[in-house]
């Protein structure tokens, strides 16, 4: 897996391991993990919504695998594609879920979303 590693392989590493592993989070830990998130208290104070961020999570988890998978087969544009379409649209989508409640976390995220999708729109992660 890692025979074909260069430093341009961090920053997508990191978002994929993040996604896989952070995804998990809410299985444990569901109020926390919404906290984290950017959820406002009276929303992460309420069961009935946990069903809804485990779900949302395992399937950002789920995201995380097809990256480490496709990194592992050498797919590398493909992990940029992922990245590309990960990052700009979850980033866009979870910022506007966020803005009324919590305007920082969501400005975090519209940033960071749209940082990952413009490397994966690059191809940094192929490469020239």
């Amino acid at each position: 897996m890692l025979g074909h590693f260069t430093l341009r392989h961090i920053p997508p590493l990191f978002v994929a391991c993040s996604a896989t592993f952070g995804g998990l989070w809410p299985l444990f830990n569901a109020k926390a993990a919404m906290l984290e998130f950017g959820f406002p208290t009276h929303i992460a104070n309420s069961p009935p919504t946990y069903p809804v961020m485990i779900t949302q999570s395992i399937r950002t988890s789920a995201l995380g695998l097809i990256m480490l998978t496709f990194y592992s087969q050498q797919k590398l544009a493909e992990v940029d594609t992922v990245m590309a379409i990960m990052g700009t649209y979850l980033g866009v989508a979870d910022s506007y879920a966020l803005w009324a409640d919590s305007r920082g976390k969501a400005v975090f995220q519209l940033i960071s979303g749209l940082l990952i999708g413009a490397w994966g729109l690059a191809g940094l992660t192929k490469g020239l």
